[in-house]
């Protein structure tokens, strides 16, 4: 059977993820459950199903779903509802869905399908110094498949990049994804253990020492990014901390990622409760504390 991935996406034409014009696979399933994640969608490792109820119309609609679902995980009484807590995310209601109200949130795609989507924009990788990354979720929660489609991103001369949370076994990263990389962004959330705990479910020593050991054995860019969500991680004691560990890597460049609230939708349509509230953009002045707190000017 030919190797397959569960993605929840793929988005051309990126600049953000990466140098040039690039691909980014987004790979589904994380270990960690930060509680301002930007990708809900990507968070558990299986197909699941997206309901945007505002597009839900039965003025257009026979609900055909009803019947297609042989689970009975769909019902309507004054308007569709769905059972999300039993919903195997099969797909059999999709199709039949003419306003798309009912949509996949991950899919599985085979080795062939994915590099044929990614070929199609070969020109423009070439042409602007991009390429392919590798993002999620989390893409070393799937490295047997990561290695072969990084193997063969390669073999076909393609930039390749990942997007890691850095939560990962570094024995097998080494093995399997490093020899085939040309760029790593690697995450560093919180510097506080307990914290990191709290907000992310997971201690945070595991992806210390994973950022520490690729440092210094890495022969690729190592780039570390501090998303900046207000209140949790742009915080005085959070930024002067991970800005004092880089330091003694001799680590002097980092990105920090001001915080974008538009995941808050998806929630809605995952039907997953909201664990930060904060719906607005970091304002300039906010953006400007952070990076002072991460200099050490302030």
């Amino acid at each position: 059977m030919e190797p397959q991935a569960l993605i929840f996406d793929i988005k051309r034409d990126c600049s953000e993820d990466g140098p040039g014009i690039r691909s980014t696979v987004f790979f589904k399933g994380c270990p960690l459950s930060c509680t301002w994640c930007q990708n809900p969608e990507g968070n558990k490792k299986r197909p699941e199903l997206s309901f945007k109820a505002e597009a839900c119309n039965p003025a257009v609609c026979d609900f055909a779903c009803i019947s297609q679902c042989e689970i009975g995980c769909l019902s309507f009484a004054n308007q569709l509802q769905v059972d999300f807590d039993h919903c195997t995310g099969c797909g059999c209601c999709f199709d039949v869905c003419p306003t798309g109200a009912l949509a996949p949130s991950g899919y599985y795609i085979s080795l062939s399908e994915l590099l044929y989507r990614i070929e199609i924009d070969a020109p423009f990788y070439q042409s602007s110094g991009g390429g392919v990354t590798l993002s999620g979720g989390e893409v070393t929660s799937q490295m047997p498949f990561a290695n072969i489609f990084l193997k063969a991103l390669k073999e076909l001369e393609i930039h390749t990049a990942i997007e890691t949370c850095g939560f990962f076994n570094y024995h097998h990263f080494q093995d399997l994804i490093l020899p085939y990389l040309d760029l790593i962004y690697f995450d560093l959330k919180l510097i506080n253990e307990q914290e990191s705990i709290h907000f992310t479910g997971r201690s945070n020593q595991l992806i210390f020492e994973n950022f520490t050991r690729l440092v210094k054995e890495a022969a690729v860019p190592v780039v570390p990014r501090i998303p900046l969500i207000p209140g949790i991680t742009d915080t005085k004691a959070n930024l002067s901390g991970i800005s004092k560990f880089l330091k003694s890597l001799s680590v002097s460049d980092a990105t920090l990622l001001p915080y974008n609230p538009l995941w808050h939708d998806k929630l809605k349509c995952l039907n997953l409760p909201e664990r930060y509230t904060r719906k607005t953009v970091m304002t300039q002045e906010e953006k400007s504390t952070s990076f002072d707190r991460f200099s050490g000017t302030e």
